[in-house]
């Protein structure tokens, strides 16, 4: 507000008598010219002058208000003067028939529209200045130049905020392409559930998947002198990591024989697991291949293979073929686990729901 560079608010300098404050000297007194010059220049704002609201002792008029409603009328002025200028950007934000419109008629004249703005900010104004009393243009060019120093010098520290918020938006809306990047799609590094923590038990059951062989695989990169030696892991939603043994020097097929037990949720259909074919080398490990199915499309499986469970053996009646990625073909099949107790159908979390009500 302009009312904190030395001039009160509501209130008007009132010129007093000095002799009839009693500061006037005494005849033939001879007085430092200092103290004669303060007395001649002191003013006791002891009196408030009365606003007037709308008067016409200048054309057109004024508007004799409290300083502080003067003030908001300044800001108040200045922001539709910034909307103004920034009017075809913010309207050719919007879709209704009129902002077209006037998109298409602004950005062929943009010359002709900024001249026009140029002009209609100084009259308004100049126009503001003129009706309001206790301003100047002289002191709103100084303020509007303490306003942009201010702003220039935060300039720096609302370009950083501006960057790390920026960045968090950036990460939260493409954090599944980042994900994907990281190689860490297949990883669940959080297992939570809302709704179990709300205690809506989901319809959860284990289920078995059986791994017959692999085959069609390529060759482990750097890996020039020895055949691959492969092992299957797999990840599926809040089930901790699984894992085959490793066949050694198996090279492009494998016969695994080998089963896998997870729990599935059947009211999140979209839930991801994935099985990557894997080669085990001395430091590390190198994905040859990789499986991608919903719980939606697994239990599409179930149906197909499930129900072949009484005679069940390794041969290719019993599992269904599918393509891995990029190259390489899995047989698999996957059957209900029927003999899980009613202690495993409790909630997943319900330890820690205990220990949150102690």
């Amino acid at each position: 507000s302009s009312s904190g560079q030395g001039r009160p608010a509501g209130r008007r300098p009132v010129a007093v008598n000095r002799a009839a404050l009693g500061l006037q000297p005494p005849h033939g007194f001879a007085m430092d010219p200092a103290i004669r010059k303060w007395l001649d220049e002191i003013t006791v704002n002891t009196t408030e002058v009365p606003r007037r609201g709308l008067v016409y002792d200048k054309w057109p008029f004024r508007l004799d208000i409290a300083l502080e409603y003067q003030d908001w009328i300044i800001v108040a002025v200045c922001v539709v003067v910034t909307f103004v200028w920034c009017m075809p950007c913010i309207v050719g934000k919007m879709h209704g028939r009129w902002s077209r419109a006037f998109t298409a008629w602004v950005y062929t004249r943009l010359h002709v529209w900024y001249w026009g703005v140029l002009y209609f900010s100084m009259v308004v104004m100049m126009f503001t200045i003129g009706i309001l009393p206790d301003w100047t243009m002289g002191q709103f060019l100084t303020y509007l130049g303490y306003f942009i120093f201010w702003m220039l010098d935060h300039c720096s520290k609302t370009i950083t905020s501006l960057v790390i918020i920026g960045s968090c938006f950036t990460l939260f809306k493409f954090r599944e392409r980042v994900i994907f990047l990281a190689g860490m799609e297949h990883i669940t590094i959080f297992r939570f559930s809302l709704l179990r923590f709300l205690g809506l038990a989901g319809k959860q059951r284990p289920v078995e998947l059986f791994v017959w062989k692999v085959e069609g695989l390529q060759s482990s990169v750097g890996k020039l002198l020895k055949p691959n030696d492969v092992f299957i892991e797999c990840h599926m939603g809040h089930n901790e990591p699984m894992r085959t043994r490793v066949h050694n020097n198996a090279g492009s097929s494998c016969v695994m024989q080998e089963s896998l037990q997870f729990n599935i949720d059947e009211s999140t259909p979209s839930t991801v697991m994935t099985l990557l074919v894997k080669d085990q080398r001395m430091m590390a490990t190198t994905e040859l291949a990789r499986l991608m199915l919903t719980t939606r499309e697994l239990l599409g499986i179930e149906e197909q293979t499930g129900k072949r469970r009484s005679n069940f053996d390794y041969t290719e009646e019993f599992f269904l073929p599918l393509n891995l990625s990029p190259m390489g073909r899995v047989w698999m099949a996957i059957s209900p686990v029927e003999d899980w107790g009613d202690s495993e159908r409790e909630p997943l979390m319900q330890d820690d729901k205990l220990l949150m009500c102690c």
